[in-house]
């Protein structure tokens, strides 16, 4: 049964984040990247328990194929995948709470 993917807020600001750091440093990098994430996301609504337990209990991990990011998701229920978070593996995670999406020491290279 294929289930629907649900981006939280914090998943959408990742999103939003990834996109102003490389939209314009590498517009065709951005684009193959977020061509895989959404793919990654596809994979989950049919299979959405392909990735492994997270470091938060209930949740699940799945790092997106040829790329430094891990999607880090919740399954409320049989219908859904939900989203939480859409990181570069380099992030520690879950974030202390001063730290914020898109801040200096999240983003440099």
């Amino acid at each position: 049964m294929a289930s629907y993917s649900r981006l939280s807020d914090d998943a959408q600001a990742d999103l939003r984040a990834l996109r102003d750091y490389l939209q314009f440093e590498s517009p065709q990098g951005y684009r193959r990247l977020l061509t895989a994430i959404f793919a990654a996301f596809d994979q989950l609504e049919t299979f959405p328990l392909l990735g492994c337990e997270g470091d938060i209990s209930g949740t699940r991990e799945l790092t997106v194929p040829r790329t430094p990011y891990r999607i880090v998701y919740s399954l409320p229920d049989a219908y859904h995948v939900d989203v939480e978070r859409g990181l570069h593996g380099r992030l520690k995670y879950p974030m202390d709470e001063d730290e914020s999406v898109g801040s200096k020491s999240q983003t440099s290279s």
